[in-house]
């Protein structure tokens, strides 16, 4: 970042400003031409360009790879046209997908794949199966040489605490029938419910690292969509612990076919389960509205959190039956440790709102 310095200039009732001369011509700018000029809430300003590029494009060329060719070398150019050849084994087109997810997650609007030989059908189906999961993300053109992709949705649309909502609103759909499939009913289709979901809430975490990373780059962007820097950051952060209690709920779910059958130790497990269901919705308010009534709630269901938790573990010593079965023992182990760090997602979404070690025990 360049500081410049300017004096202001006094032109009948105006106030002037010169601009600098490698921004205006980076900018293609020129007398006639204008700029938008926005007041913050920090009292600074911020100018942008009206006709800045927003359709930042990436190429990644895919080469056939045999025994003649041997894997390409990656070949980095700026963003208007990053180029990086891959070979055509499964590392390689697991490389060429990892570059793919990446310029999905960077802001790239169009991402093109080409290819000096036919790209095969079982490497062009990978790619289509791959890309299910970044939501905005379609196949725009597709030939034997060729597969071009676009986000077609528009950012400036796009509401980033409506997003987490939805994530939110998925899992705790999932912990409730997690939880509530120990009474007796547990159905082993849930276990592949339970897992298609968590891939649905990975693409909507997926869109709001895009949306959040271009909203970073694109200052425009940011105002549009009313996002601080630090809200982008707790944003982000978020969202990140609700990905991750997205998948510590698929891991419960194998778990508890291991300790279905024990109807103390189901219940024990449900009544944990019923704290952590209200920590959770009290979390997430208390976060997206900044409620510190909330964020209190959330250290009180989590005392009672850890007192259920508590008794969970002492029915572990005192349950011989378990004890001898080697495999429930771990799968109940496993179960309280998915249950803590789902408290503690819980806690930490909490503390963006308030923290903790504010508060007096």
């Amino acid at each position: 970042m360049t500081i410049y310095i300017r004096s202001l200039q006094q032109i009948g009732s105006s106030i002037l400003i010169s601009l600098p001369v490698d921004w205006v011509k980076k900018n293609y700018l020129a007398k006639g031409k204008n700029v938008s000029v926005e007041t913050n809430n920090d009292n600074s300003i911020s100018i942008y360009n009206n006709n800045q590029e927003e359709e930042i494009k990436i190429e990644f060329s895919y080469q056939y790879n045999n025994s003649e060719l041997g894997v390409q070398n990656d070949k980095v150019n700026n963003k208007d046209g990053e180029i990086s050849s891959v070979g055509k084994d499964t590392k390689d087109i697991k490389i060429l997908l990892n570059k793919i997810f990446g310029a999905y997650l960077l802001g790239y609007n169009i991402i093109n794949i080409k290819s000096k030989e036919s790209i095969s059908f079982e490497d062009s189906e990978t790619i289509k199966k791959s890309i299910r999961k970044l939501i905005g993300l379609e196949i725009v053109d597709e030939n034997n040489y060729n597969i071009n992709l676009q986000f077609l949705l528009d950012a400036k649309t796009l509401n980033i605490e409506k997003i987490l909502n939805m994530m939110n609103s998925m899992i705790t759909g999932m912990f409730r029938e997690t939880i509530y499939s120990l009474d007796g009913k547990f159905n082993l289709d849930l276990k592949k419910k339970i897992a298609s979901r968590d891939d649905e809430i990975d693409r909507q975490y997926f869109l709001i690292v895009r949306l959040i990373r271009t909203a970073i780059m694109n200052k425009k962007l940011a105002s549009i969509l009313n996002l601080s820097s630090i809200d982008m950051l707790d944003y982000r952060i978020a969202a990140n612990y609700l990905e991750t209690a997205g998948d510590l709920i698929t891991e419960l779910t194998a778990y508890f076919t291991e300790v279905k059958e024990d109807k103390q130790l189901a219940a024990l497990i449900r009544k944990t389960g019923y704290s952590l269901e209200e920590m959770q919705i009290y979390s997430i308010e208390a976060f997206t509205k900044m409620s510190r009534v909330k964020a209190f709630k959330v250290i009180e269901n989590y005392e009672e959190f850890k007192v259920s938790l508590s008794e969970l573990k002492k029915n572990i010593k005192s349950n011989k039956d378990i004890l001898i079965n080697e495999t429930s023992i771990i799968a109940v182990v496993n179960i309280i440790s998915c249950l803590d760090k789902l408290a503690k997602c819980w806690i930490d979404i909490t503390d963006l709102a308030k923290p903790t070690y504010l508060i007096k025990p």
